[in-house]
């Protein structure tokens, strides 16, 4: 067994709260539910009602269940269109508990938080402060206002807890009772209140990336449900925003000043274009919410439901804090497993908490290098929540992907977990799925696994770099033998197609092990070819009956040998006397003289492994399938290879589609045919999730027919389209050659570079036009 290092950030499960547009009563339910889960702040609400900016929210807050509040109909059956988000809970209910016995939280609560703080200085700090419960009239005209601001809790009756009663007994509150008739006291910012509990402890997670976060207010009008969520949930993306209602200004008379000086002193530390505070609003008129606060820099930000799109606010995963713990990782079933305890939670883990749950957030540091066919690292595809919970986790609900990480669903009193390692082959087929296709490994794909696991993975592909290496292995066939002497003459010789190749350009590469400073030679590369068992040791015997040569593998050699072509048994002493072994290539390149094509896939593969800056556990790869649209039996195409790469969100996951050709002449209709495959296939990947890239590989230059055909990889809206050759496939950085004619860096970091640079070479008629091949 192995160890490798386990980040574990314990979070809120966080809850997105669904009601119909109108319904303010389920919109209060909504809030002081918030408030009695710890972490419940950031809980965003959406209109079931309003599908295409609810689905945006969603999927904007990563949110990990949704649940109805009030009686529409509407709101009931909302969580249905969202099959992945499968509700996590016992009972499916936030409390749980027969009439005769004690009613518990099925979420993470502030009794948990309260008890956690129990013997801390921050219950005694927060009790110093001089925590406050405020009370206010049902008429006052800014009741939905103090809720969100100041919190209150549900009715004991209707939650079976009553959380008012934890409260005055865990931290001594004042009763303070807010009068309709004067301003808002200034002092109230600085003392704690029920909806600071909701919050507390929490921080900002780094796997997100920062959006728009500028404090300061939001202008809005306090009897408007739309004004009341979207301040909500603007504030549970981490925002700090006083709502204000323009109309009753002198209500906030003293609370704006104390509250402007502190936002700017908490942007203190903000470069200096990030220290402005913010006039949040849905009015379509922004200079008029920014005229009431005259003589103050504020920046305007205009919210509409098309700002919900991941480009401008984007809400932080919360979370209370990290640690990191030592894993153990072992194989179950030949499956890796990783093990690890729930160690240093920064809850209360005592027993009487087991129904209340929260999300140990993980990331597994060290992946599984080496092992291309199993990842602990999946990309960001909550859609296959079900499918990887089945797959790593066992239980179907309490699993979820995020940004970089692995959410499991624990129960406070949990005290460690289990993950099974994803194999990719069952991710990739799961990928088509979404697309709409059916996924199998094709022959091809057989070969090609086959000789890189033999190579001991991709980089062991870097011996294909060699040109004399391509033509060793094409020049002689499956069955064809030869010396070891034409076997070097080949691998460091001159190639007639290409007089201006030679073996001395990859005196540098490293194949295998050899001494520092020693330069590579053709005889280091055979053996080591011989040592990876692409070619076998022989020796060619002429049958004394039949007349016919014959070749015989070392394994199976001896002095009485039986023809294999006539059968006849015979003495072969004399001939293993004299003579020298003759090769021939193993099974493991296939039957075909080609090796169907498995040597450029290879090759491909091995330069995109080395020259993206991703690391491999951030990266996956399938090689040739078959692919057949869902509810059709033969209208199959084939891809060959497919490259996934897992990117933080907002980004999306990066997916590049590849075909790729061993040396000219290609049928143009052929061509032709595997550019639609390639478009087909990346337009029907939901673009929501994926950006897709098409790859297209030779080991000869591309014809002008064929540049002409391949800009059909790219749309209008849509650059997509890399085209590589021997040129960049050989060298170790992949435009080490190429950038003596372009203006390209040598290194790439990114799909899009590789886009960026074919468009240079290929798709700009003056630049390209010198390195078209014949026709």
């Amino acid at each position: 067994m192995d160890t490798l290092r386990v980040d574990i950030a314990y979070r809120p499960l966080r809850i997105g709260w669904v009601i119909k547009s109108g319904d303010i009563l389920a919109f209060r339910e909504a809030v002081r539910l918030s408030h009695t889960l710890w972490g419940g702040r950031f809980n965003p609400i959406v209109f079931a009602d309003r599908e295409d900016e609810a689905r945006r929210l969603v999927d904007l807050f990563r949110v990990d269940f949704l649940l109805p509040v009030g009686d529409s109909e509407e709101a009931k059956q909302f969580p249905k269109k969202f099959p992945h988000l499968i509700n996590p809970l016992w009972h499916d209910t936030l409390f749980i508990g027969g009439p005769k016995e004690s009613k518990r939280a099925n979420v993470l609560d502030v009794h948990n938080a309260l008890v956690h703080m129990r013997d801390s200085p921050e219950r005694k700090a927060m009790i110093e402060k001089g925590f406050r419960v405020y009370s206010w009239q049902p008429d006052d005209s800014l009741s939905d206002v103090f809720l969100m601001h100041f919190g209150a809790y549900p009715d004991a009756e209707q939650t079976g807890i009553d959380y008012s009663a934890m409260v005055r007994e865990f931290l001594e509150p004042a009763e303070i009772a807010v009068d309709a008739k004067l301003p808002i006291s200034a002092n109230t910012i600085d003392h704690p209140s029920i909806a600071y509990l909701a919050r507390h402890g929490t921080e900002r997670h780094h796997s997100i990336e920062a959006g728009w976060s500028y404090p300061g207010f939001f202008v809005g009008h306090a009897d408007n449900l739309d004004d009341l969520i979207c301040a909500w949930n603007l504030r549970a993306s981490d925002i700090q925003l006083l709502f204000i209602d323009p109309r009753h200004l002198a209500r906030f008379s003293e609370i704006i000043p104390p509250w402007e000086k502190i936002m700017r002193e908490s942007l203190a530390h903000r470069h200096e274009w990030e220290r402005r505070l913010a006039v949040w609003t849905r009015s379509e008129d922004t200079e008029s919410a920014r005229a009431h606060f005259p003589d103050k820099e504020l920046t305007l930000c205009s919210v509409s439901e098309h700002m919900w799109n991941g480009r401008n606010v984007r809400p932080p995963m919360m979370h209370f804090d990290q640690a990191s713990v030592l894993g153990v990782l072992g194989r179950d079933n030949g499956q890796p497993k990783v093990s690890f305890p729930l160690s240093e939670k920064p809850f209360c883990g005592d027993t009487w908490f087991h129904t209340q749950h929260l999300v140990a957030s993980v990331s597994l540091l060290s992946g599984l290098y080496g092992d291309d066919h199993y990842t602990l690292r999946p990309p960001y595809l909550p859609e296959l929540n079900e499918f990887c919970a089945r797959t790593m986790h066992f239980q179907y609900s309490k699993l979820r992907l995020e940004s970089e990480r692995i959410g499991i669903v624990i129960d406070a009193a949990e005290a460690d977990v289990w993950l099974n390692a994803l194999p990719v082959a069952d991710l990739v087929e799961r990928i088509f799925r979404l697309a709409g296709y059916q996924s199998k490994l094709s022959n091809g794909g057989l070969i090609a696994r086959q000789l890189i696991a033999r190579l001991g993975g991709l980089q062991g592909a870097r011996a294909f770099k060699i040109h004399g290496v391509r033509r060793l292995i094409k020049t002689h066939g499956p069955s064809g033998s030869f010396s070891k002497k034409a076997a070097l003459q080949l691998i460091g010789g001159k190639d007639p197609r290409r007089p201006d190749a030679k073996f001395s350009d990859h005196e540098d590469l490293h194949v295998g092990p050899r001494l520092r400073g020693e330069k590579l030679t053709p005889s280091m590369v055979f053996a080591q070819m011989l040592k990876k068992g692409l070619f076998r040791m022989g020796r060619e015997l002429t049958c004394p009956g039949c007349r016919l040569p014959s070749w015989v593998a070392l394994d199976t050699l001896k002095q009485k040998v039986v023809c294999e072509l006539c059968g006849e048994e015979h003495d072969a002493t004399g001939q293993l006397l004299d003579g020298d072994w003759a090769y021939r290539r193993s099974g493991i390149l296939g039957t075909e003289k080609n090796a169907m094509g498995a040597i450029p896939v290879a090759l491909t593969l091995q330069q995109l492994d080395a020259n993206l800056t991703s690391s491999r556990s951030e990266s996956a790869y399938s090689l040739s399938l078959n692919l057949t649209p869902d509810g059709a039996t033969d209208n199959s195409c084939e891809i060959d290879f497919v490259w996934v790469i897992r990117r933080p969100y907002p980004r999306k996951t990066a997916i590049i589609l590849g075909e790729c050709k061993d040396v000219g002449p290609i049928n143009p209709e052929e061509f032709k045919r595997d550019i639609e495959t390639l478009v087909r296939i990346a337009d029907a990947l939901p673009a929501k999730r994926f950006k897709t890239f098409l790859l297209v590989s030779k080991l000869s230059p591309f014809t002008a027919e064929e540049i002409e055909c391949a800009k059909g990889l790219n749309t209008k809206h849509k650059q997509r389209a890399i085209l590589l050759t021997e040129r960049e496939l050989e060298p170790y950085h992949l435009y080490e050659r190429t950038k003596a004619d372009f203006d390209i860096d040598r290194h790439v970091r990114s799909p899009e570079d590789l886009v960026r640079a074919t468009a240079t070479m290929y798709f700009n008629d003056a630049q390209a036009a010198p390195n078209f091949a014949p026709t």
